[in-house]
């Protein structure tokens, strides 16, 4: 019973760190066709009750989601779908930075089941 719980651990971690893999290599393409003062918006949807579960998120798949446009990336906006917190999205928002971007402005739409954060990013180099 241990072996298959060790097991489920291993294959759950491979699975998280694929999915994180993938939204990096996401980051650095889009960041490698982009040109200085290009913009992009990393978007973060939420579900209203994921307002109060910003450390855990929560990873099904509902409308929470988070998305980066820049207008040239058709078919690679999403980074992932679900809410797994809020260090998902630093993490994101660390990656931008490392990848030549500035954080420029940030704005939340709410409405009646969504909360939506945009963080606009700069190209600066």
């Amino acid at each position: 019973m241990k072996m298959m719980t060790k097991l489920s651990l291993i294959i759950g971690l491979l699975l998280l760190s694929t999915v994180a893999n993938t939204a990096q290599n996401r980051i650095e393409e889009i960041s490698e066709n982009s040109k200085k003062n290009d913009y992009a918006i990393l978007e973060v949807r939420l579900n209203m009750e994921d307002e109060f579960r910003t450390l855990e998120g929560r990873d099904t798949q509902g409308m929470s989601r988070i998305a980066l446009y820049t207008g040239k990336n058709k078919d690679k906006e999403l980074l992932s779908k679900g809410f797994l917190g809020y260090n998902q999205v630093v993490d994101y928002m660390n990656e931008m930075k490392a990848n030549g971007w500035i954080l420029d402005d940030t704005y939340s739409i709410t409405g009646s089941f969504l909360i939506i954060n945009h963080y606009v990013f700069r190209k600066k180099k």
